[in-house]
């Protein structure tokens, strides 16, 4: 009983100054990425994306930049089976591209020792964003609220997560009497739009300079 610890004590390290030490410091440094996207809750067409984006890292806390992402041509794959109903939606108003600027805030900064003597840096944010998307035919408004994961290789490079709930107003490709092969080509502004929710997730590789 005698060599039993009767009180508990904090960790001593030897050198506290790296434990505190900021690897990756971000204050007043730009940022680009090249970035790859799936729309999660799109139907009608293809849920892949891609994009490039910027930022300017006020501090080590913010972020400021924009988002620019290319949306695939093509339907999904539900909705060319519906063309054996005679539904065709490549006659409804796509989505072209989306551009919003975005504010990230850095919400934690913290290390990950993933070997004996390796440590990966990593930042979780809070994200937000607004902007527009563009249809074929008009601009439509769009916001954005999310989480952000980026995992750094090095002082510079870093895998980027981010997962988003994107709020915009779209068209709806649904037209009654527009989409048979039977019925003319129906006027883009002819179809109504809604408000609509969709989940999306990207992924990116981004350069710190």
């Amino acid at each position: 009983p005698e060599e039993l610890a009767k009180e508990t004590v904090l960790p001593v390290f030897d050198r506290r100054g790296i434990v505190r030490m900021r690897i990756v410091q971000t204050a007043k440094r730009y940022e680009m990425g090249l970035n790859f996207g799936w729309l999660m809750s799109e139907p009608i067409f293809n849920t892949t994306r891609y994009g490039v984006s910027g930022y300017y890292h006020t501090n080590e806390e913010s972020a400021w930049g924009f988002q620019f992402y290319a949306n695939s041509s093509e339907l999904s794959t539900y909705s060319k089976q519906l063309k054996t109903f005679d539904l065709d939606f490549s006659r409804a108003p796509k989505p072209e591209f989306m551009l919003h600027g975005d504010y990230n805030s850095k919400l934690f900064y913290g290390k990950l020792s993933v070997a004996k003597n390796s440590v990966v840096n990593t930042h979780l944010m809070g994200l937000l964003s607004a902007g527009v998307t563009k249809y074929t035919h008009k601009m439509l408004p769009g916001a954005s609220v999310g989480l952000g994961y980026k995992v750094y290789f090095n002082s510079n490079l870093s895998l980027r997560t981010d997962l988003r709930l994107l709020v915009h107003q779209a068209t709806i490709p649904f037209k009654r009497g527009a989409l048979g092969a039977a019925n003319p080509v129906p006027d883009e502004n002819s179809f109504k739009e809604r408000i609509h929710y969709t989940n999306v997730l990207d992924l990116g590789l981004h350069y710190l300079f």
